[in-house]
């Protein structure tokens, strides 16, 4: 006996209502954290990652500035909460 597979799309699709510039800025924001998080040497562009550019990356979360706030607030996120994830994943990376 042959089974249907059709089914509707949209019931398994997430409904995403952020703006095309709020998923630019989340985007932006993703690839802060990664670079936060990464023990990778060398960053996408294949440029060394010395130690003052790895604080850097760490800080921008540890410490935000009002670049950091901007970026949230572009994205849609509330910044606290963001650094308190941050914080929590650099943590544990110790």
């Amino acid at each position: 006996m042959a089974r249907s597979s059709s089914y509707n799309n949209k019931t398994w699709e997430t409904v995403d209502k952020r703006t095309p510039e709020q998923k630019l800025w989340m985007a932006v924001l993703g690839a802060a954290a990664e670079d936060a998080v990464s023990i990778a040497k060398l960053d996408c562009t294949g440029r060394w990652r010395n130690d003052s550019i790895v604080h850097m990356d760490k800080e921008y979360f540890l410490n935000p500035n009002r670049s950091f706030y901007t970026v949230c607030q572009y994205a849609g996120l509330d910044p606290e909460y963001v650094q308190r994830k941050m914080k929590r994943a650099l943590c544990q990376e110790k």
